[in-house]
């Protein structure tokens, strides 16, 4: 991670508003640095610890200045409304104390409304939203897009939102015929986007192949691997959707049928007509509708590997070692 990010975060996990706002005045707009890691930070993880501030009243006046100038001049994003209007409350107070009692006070941070009933555009549609610019209450029309949203239930805590971590499914096509999967396959293990590497001997059959198929077999992975308890494979699935009729996918994929079949490891090949709203119910009829042609990747007796004929605990080993020592 990025030392910059790294240290932004650490900020806020302490809560220091002010150490944050003087971190993030340094760094140069357009760096490289700003990067979606600094769009989750900035826009998901500072307006829940500048809310905390501002509910308990813990904003200090330097840092209310700082805040507003970041957000005047377009450096720092702030689009929550009640954000907004809590910054404006505690302007005129700390720019007086800031830039001393006579000083002219500032222009406040525009603010948002909504449209009202009744608007041409209709309920759903986003009229521009207005805020006062002004002393004299002029009115400036904005356009206010909203690219995401999030909902939560119950307190947001602080760590769900400094995570880095995501499924191990590329998509929800993916997680959702795994469950197919696993559900049609109860005995079995099934795990997602495995390495041809982790359970085919690509360098015993290397040798076999031309160049293309050698750094092919480097890179290339599975969508779903089908196991025993063993973790022996028994099979393997690939998902397969429109982007797979390219010319450079469709040779791609011939050489990854060209390895399993040499590994002699069945590769079955499932495509759904809609990749976006398929589920695993779906999934699972298909499996079923074909179960005559998967009950044959059953194994017929499945029988644990064993090593050793009997284990015994170490210190009753580490016994009887002495005891012989001794006769």
């Amino acid at each position: 991670m990025n030392a910059t990010i790294e240290n932004l975060r650490i900020f806020l996990e302490e809560r220091d508003i002010g150490g944050f706002l003087a971190a993030y005045e340094t760094m140069v707009p357009g760096a490289d640095v700003l990067s979606s890691q600094l769009t989750k930070i900035t826009q998901q993880i500072f307006p829940t610890v500048l809310h905390e501030k501002l509910t308990r009243g813990a904003l200090v006046a330097g840092d209310t200045v700082r805040l507003w100038r970041l957000v005047r001049c377009g450096r720092l994003l702030v689009v929550d409304n009640d954000l907004l209007e809590g910054i404006n409350a505690l302007l005129d107070a700390a720019w007086r104390e800031v830039e001393g009692p006579d000083a002219p006070l500032p222009t406040k941070l525009l603010t948002y409304r909504e449209a009202p009933k009744g608007s041409v555009q209709g309920r759903r549609s986003a009229r521009p939203a207005a805020a006062a610019a002004t002393s004299q209450g002029d009115v400036v029309p904005m356009r206010r897009i909203v690219m995401a949203s999030a909902f939560t239930l119950g307190p947001v805590h602080l760590s769900d939102l400094m995570t880095f971590r995501k499924s191990v499914c590329a998509s929800s096509q993916e997680r959702e015929f795994l469950q197919a999967v696993r559900q049609f396959f109860p005995s079995l293990r099934a795990y997602p986007n495995v390495p041809l590497r982790n359970f085919m001997d690509v360098d015993g059959f290397v040798l076999r192949l031309s160049d293309r198929h050698r750094r092919y077999s480097w890179a290339a992975q599975v969508d779903v691997l089908l196991c025993t308890e063993d973790e022996d494979p028994v099979a393997c699935f690939e998902l397969d959707s429109t982007v797979h009729d390219d010319d450079d996918v469709r040779e791609r994929d011939q050489l990854k049928d060209e390895l399993f079949a040499l590994a002699a490891i069945p590769l079955l090949r499932v495509r759904a007509d809609d990749t976006a709203n398929v589920r695993a119910e779906d999934f699972y009829d298909l499996l079923v509708a074909d179960s005559e042609t998967l009950d044959r990747l059953r194994p017929r007796r499945l029988r644990p590997r064993r090593n050793h004929d009997m284990l015994v605990p170490a210190e009753v080993q580490v016994r009887r070692s002495a005891a012989k020592a001794y006769c």
